[in-house]
């Protein structure tokens, strides 16, 4: 029976998750831009009117509230992207925020713009949950 585990793989570079990043910085910036000018009618927020794809006013309703939404995400994430390319910049990419330990190569592989370790990633989310139930 093989019990050995699998080595971990090796820290991704900074050059490495540089690139990732503008990569998606890109596809993000183009993902914005298609969702701000695609063809159909605009509202004065630059939304497609919806009221024009339906009667149901509620239906459209709904939709503009997705159409915000999915653009405000896009847009929190492109700020993300942004705010990890500036700290490749400074030398603190894979750096935890909380700890200033290095950020654990599986963790930065599958998220490159991480700000924290696992470890105090989980402890902000517990705080944030707390923070949410208790209203503060």
């Amino acid at each position: 029976m093989n019990t050995a585990r699998p080595l971990p793989s090796p820290a991704p570079s900074t050059a490495q998750l540089t690139a990732r990043l503008q990569a998606h910085r890109t596809a993000l910036a183009d993902a914005l831009s298609a969702r701000l000018h695609e063809d159909g009618q605009r509202d004065a927020a630059g939304l497609p009117r919806r009221s024009e794809d339906t009667d149901d006013d509620a239906a459209a309703e709904t939709q503009r509230e997705r159409d915000v939404a999915d653009l405000a995400r896009l847009s929190a994430e492109l700020e993300q992207v942004e705010a990890a390319l500036a700290r490749a910049a400074t030398g603190e990419l894979g750096v935890c925020q909380d700890c200033g330990e290095p950020i654990e190569a599986a963790r930065l592989t599958a998220s490159p713009a991480a700000l924290r370790c696992t470890e105090c990633q989980k402890l902000a989310e517990q705080r944030a949950a707390r923070a949410r139930l208790t209203g503060r």
